[in-house]
């Protein structure tokens, strides 16, 4: 079969194959949103989790889905990764 003949099909929702799961668990760190004017649209697609929305409210991080790994950090001024808190005061 010639690649032209494959069929073309929706590659699906971003994050839908880890919706079920819970991986914050895993997080050392968070990404929270500084400015919403400064966060770049793409980074809904360099986000592995599909836990970043961007849209004409702004953004928003579905903490549910996001592991932490601070891709979209790293592509977007508008977002910080900070320590997440799990345990006593003053421990992360």
């Amino acid at each position: 079969m010639a690649v032209k003949n494959l069929p073309i099909v929706p590659s699906g929702d971003p994050g839908a194959l880890v919706e079920a799961a819970n991986y914050a668990t895993w997080r050392i760190f968070r990404p929270v949103i500084t400015e919403s004017a400064k966060v770049n649209p793409i980074v809904t697609l360099y986000c592995p989790d599909g836990a970043i929305t961007v849209d004409e409210s702004g953004a928003e991080v579905n903490y549910k889905l996001c592991k932490g790994c601070g891709i979209c950090a790293k592509e977007s001024e508008g977002i910080q990764m900070v320590p997440e808190y799990t345990g006593p005061k003053g421990v992360f």
